[in-house]
């Protein structure tokens, strides 16, 4: 039997697209920010971590959505 190797699908996408602000919208519902601070926050951790102007290869991705996912875990409320 041969694995599959799927290529690696960061759950926080749709920041990237046309439907980033319903995405902000729904995370800024879960987490108490506002919109403007999530995509701002999203958008600086991608530009940090995949610098060079060019898109994130999967190892990047995967360092900002770790980030991302420890910037919205740091928004909650305790």
């Amino acid at each position: 039997m041969t694995k599959r190797h799927h290529p690696y699908q960061s759950p926080y996408a749709d920041l990237l697209t046309d439907q980033r602000y319903a995405f902000a919208t729904r995370l800024a519902g879960e987490t108490g920010l506002d919109q403007s601070q999530i995509l701002f926050a999203y958008l600086q951790i991608t530009a940090t971590v995949a610098s060079g102007g060019q898109t994130a290869t999967p190892t990047q991705q995967r360092e900002v959505d770790r980030r991302f996912q420890q910037f919205l875990h740091d928004a909650q409320p305790e």
